[in-house]
């Protein structure tokens, strides 16, 4: 566990989690609300799923540190962005079909999003309310054939920037704007955000058909991205 150990100030580690994995024995590791809040599911694979991605956190978040994964608290900042009580390390968590990413970092301000490619019938109407100006014009330029990839690689650089801020949805996704070609960059936002070179995006390597996105307010971050085995050391070690 050297890397976690290893975490700077300026390093975010990203973690893929496998929502299919499923132990039931480690339900008391997880608080009554939680288990509250994973019965609200109808569907029972998203319980499973829920499930699976809160003691695969609790585990992951209790090695970096280093105390009992019962034993931490979360809590809600002002719009509802989770993070633990009386701590300087910093998670964010997203989900998509049956895999999960959590960046993990000392950098508060810190965004992740993962989403699977698929046919969207109401694509042309989200562009419409959801880009910026800019956005849309870049938008209508584009070769039919690229507009799938593009697509979600920006609405993945949309949803980590929310995410980052705290705000969520409530702040308006036109409120952001970004260029996705080659490598993402933030080129607009609002300016309690402060400037938009302030921001760092990052493509993440997630498998074919998948756009994943990292954005953190910081500059020349140190990204590495782990797999997570809750039963084992982490797989894999890369350097971004």
């Amino acid at each position: 566990m050297s890397d976690i150990k290893s975490l700077g100030a300026n390093d975010v580690h990203i973690w893929r989690l496998n929502l299919n994995w499923n132990e039931p024995s480690y339900g008391s590791i997880l608080s009554d609300d939680e288990h509250r809040k994973i019965s609200r599911f109808i569907n029972s694979k998203h319980q499973q799923f829920a499930f699976s991605m809160r003691v695969q956190l609790r585990i992951l978040l209790s090695t970096y540190l280093q105390v009992s994964p019962e034993s931490m608290v979360f809590t809600r900042g002002e719009y509802g962005k989770p993070k633990l009580v009386n701590s300087t390390l910093f998670f964010n968590v997203t989900h998509s079909q049956d895999s999960a990413a959590v960046c993990i970092s000392h950098l508060n301000y810190s965004g992740v999003d993962i989403e699977y490619w698929r046919d969207v019938s109401n694509r042309e109407k989200l562009v419409e309310r959801h880009y910026s100006n800019d956005e849309r014009a870049l938008w209508a330029e584009l070769e039919e054939n690229k507009k799938q990839a593009t697509f979600f690689k920006r609405w993945t650089c949309k949803e980590a920037f929310i995410k980052a801020t705290g705000r969520g949805l409530g702040m308006g996704l036109k409120n952001c704007s970004f260029r996705v070609y080659d490598e993402p960059q933030l080129l607009a936002c609002l300016p309690e955000y402060g400037l938009a070179t302030e921001w760092t995006c990052r493509t993440l390597n997630w498998g074919k058909a998948i756009s994943a996105t990292l954005v953190v307010k910081a500059n020349n971050c140190n990204v590495k991205q782990f797999d997570f085995d809750p039963k084992c050391l982490p797989a894999g070690d890369g350097s971004l």
